[in-house]
């Protein structure tokens, strides 16, 4: 089965080990089709979006900005169109901004230190 590969991308993403972690869950013997899912540490979701569990899946994580991002997704908010408009719009600035859009970069940054948008997350 492939991969579900998060939108939200990170050093250090588990990718790799899905199929890994995966076959450990399939051989430990529990029941897959009834086990849950509690992940205190989600982070991008990779683990979490690809466990072949089929109980409740109870994630958690410290940073209030991911938490924040994939509630935004769980409510309907954000939307693979919507975001893909959104980062359309933001990259042609980008591309157009003065300093090899280094003055874009920093409006993005700052706008998101002040309202926090999961969509410039």
């Amino acid at each position: 089965m492939p991969v579900i590969i998060p939108p939200i991308k990170s050093q250090g993403i588990k990718t790799k080990l899905v199929p890994w972690i995966n076959d450990l869950i399939l051989q430990s013997g529990i029941d897959v089709e009834h086990a849950n899912w509690i992940e205190p540490f989600f982070g991008t979701g990779v683990v979490g979006l690809n466990t072949p569990v089929g109980g409740n899946r109870i994630v958690g994580d410290s940073n209030p900005h991911i938490i924040r991002f994939y509630n935004e997704v769980l409510a309907g908010n954000i939307t693979p169109q919507n975001m893909r408009a959104h980062l359309q719009r933001e990259g042609e600035l980008l591309a157009n901004a003065a300093e090899n859009g280094y003055t874009h970069y920093r409006e993005v940054k700052n706008r998101f230190n002040q309202e926090h948008s999961p969509f410039d997350f």
